[in-house]
């Protein structure tokens, strides 16, 4: 008896967990079809996931109202943009257009350089033919820069259909953190009590990975610009602003980022002195220790928990499938992959294990 109850369960169970993957799946591919019409609802969730733990603070245990505590939280965030798009913003477009124009200068230097280290071992200057090609390597080097600009300005126009998204998603946001209690209760409404433990269980793990990973990077990520722009102001190199922000933007990268965000403050480094250079060097290695035994573990700890081999694995893997985006959303899209399959592993094993257990008669 029992064994024939096996027998027409199993199918049954494979059935429905086949269903649910082919579900996902046309869910997945309409989502994709239809990005741009759902990409206002995107931001808008992703910016009130941001939100949600200030406003739930600010309104604890009722002493806020929680319409006036997302008001509150808005006004602040529309003042710390606002005072990024009038103070920051045009520093790094005037470095950014400033470092373009400096690169066939650059390239003059680094050959003046070689030329004077070569003549201190008694050697012969650089010959005429490759301080041309360095010369061209530079004046080459710029127009990519130029059109690597005007590519990524398109390619924001591109990703974004029009400034509607933006204006949109913060409202939409705003609904979303007032009614989020209210959504939380319809949503435990529609989930059987028997999966409710389960759905818990896998929505903590992701916001345990995803919160921990997301706020704390951007945090470190903020503390990593600023201390290497301090630290190149320090040192007197130029586009000192600009450097921590490509080391701010590259931190966000694992293993990667670090390596990159130092490469700019090396070369310009050499316009002074190797020895500047060497500090920059040393600063770089300092930065990155203090993030990596101090701040990191404080701020972020070890929310993701992902191996170092699935973490280079999946940076290589995304930027080999969307580029620069697809470098930084490759960690925490590997780990909202863990813990969902880790989650489907255990209940398949579990409804396997309780299928194939004979009962005592």
């Amino acid at each position: 008896m029992r064994s024939a109850k096996i027998e027409t369960q199993s199918p049954r169970r494979w059935f429905r967990w086949g269903l649910l993957a082919f579900t996902s799946a046309v869910g997945l591919w309409l989502l994709i079809m239809a990005r741009g019409a759902f990409l206002p609802f995107f931001l808008s969730f992703v910016l009130a996931y941001l939100l949600a733990p200030l406003i739930e603070l600010a309104s604890w245990h009722g002493r806020i109202h929680r319409g006036v505590a997302i008001l509150g939280i808005y006004a602040l965030f529309v003042v710390i943009m606002s005072a990024g798009v009038i103070y920051i913003v045009p520093v790094l477009v005037r470095e950014s257009v400033r470092f373009i124009q400096y690169v066939p200068h650059l390239a003059l230097v680094l050959q003046q350089g070689w030329n004077y280290w070569l003549a201190r071992f008694h050697q012969q200057p650089m010959p005429n033919a490759i301080r041309s090609a360095v010369i061209g390597t530079g004046l080459h080097v710029k127009s990519q820069l130029l059109h690597a600009l005007k590519s990524l300005v398109g390619a924001i126009f591109r990703l974004v259909p029009g400034v509607l998204s933006f204006v949109v998603a913060p409202i939409l946001a705003f609904y979303v953190l007032k009614d989020l209690p209210r959504m939380r209760d319809r949503f435990w409404e529609f989930v059987p009590v028997d999966w409710r433990a389960s759905v818990y269980k896998l929505g903590f793990d992701l916001d345990r990975a995803l919160n921990g990973y997301i706020r704390g990077q951007i945090m470190v990520a903020l503390m990593v610009g600023i201390l290497s722009s301090v630290w190149m102001m320090a040192l007197h190199i130029p586009f000192a602003l600009l450097i921590g922000a490509v080391a701010a933007i590259t931190d966000i990268i694992p293993y990667v980022g670090p390596i990159a965000g130092a490469i700019p403050a090396v070369i310009l480094g050499l316009l002074r002195s190797p020895w500047i250079s060497l500090y920059a060097v040393i600063g770089f290695i300092v930065i990155h220790q203090l993030e990596g035994t101090v701040i990191s573990p404080k701020v972020i700890g070890n929310s993701v928990g992902l191996h170092p081999l699935v973490i280079i694995f999946a940076i290589l893997a995304g930027g080999e499938i969307a580029g620069f985006l697809g470098l930084l959303l490759a960690v925490p899209t590997a780990a909202v992959a863990k813990v969902v399959v880790t989650h489907l592993y255990r209940r398949l094993a579990v409804s396997l294990d309780h299928d194939s257990t004979p009962s005592v008669q």
